[in-house]
């Protein structure tokens, strides 16, 4: 795929450190790769605290924290799912997220095999 290695290792790298973070001791965390025609897709799911029906629509808009007891001193600065979304669109893709209360979350990254020039 024509993509920038840093960059989709960022993405990577946000997406696991959350699932890490929202995941209690022995949950799970796992990361599936696979090619379609077209594109290379990206799942990370977890077997963590999930995010509910009210917070979804809002998780990618940057400082959004759906776990409202959390700070920029306790858990960040609320902007890493907006660069997953901005990093992921700059390449063509798309990102989006299924997720229920108490289940887990799953993030799916589909990024096209060909795309031109990527644009920030």
């Amino acid at each position: 795929m024509n993509a920038d290695e840093d960059i989709i290792e960022q993405v990577l790298v946000n997406l696991i450190s959350n699932a890490l973070k929202y995941t209690p001791e022995g949950g799970s965390v796992m990361i599936r790769t696979e090619e379609t025609p077209g594109a290379v897709v990206i799942t990370v799911r977890d077997s963590g605290i999930g995010i509910s029906d009210e917070d979804l629509p809002y998780i990618f808009e940057r400082f959004y924290r759906a776990d409202k007891s959390r700070s920029r001193a306790t858990g960040g600065s609320g902007i890493g799912l907006a660069i997953v979304k901005f990093l992921v669109e700059a390449h063509g893709g798309t990102v989006t997220v299924e997720s229920k209360p108490g289940e887990g979350s799953e993030f799916t990254v589909t990024i096209p095999v060909a795309y031109g020039p990527i644009i920030f």
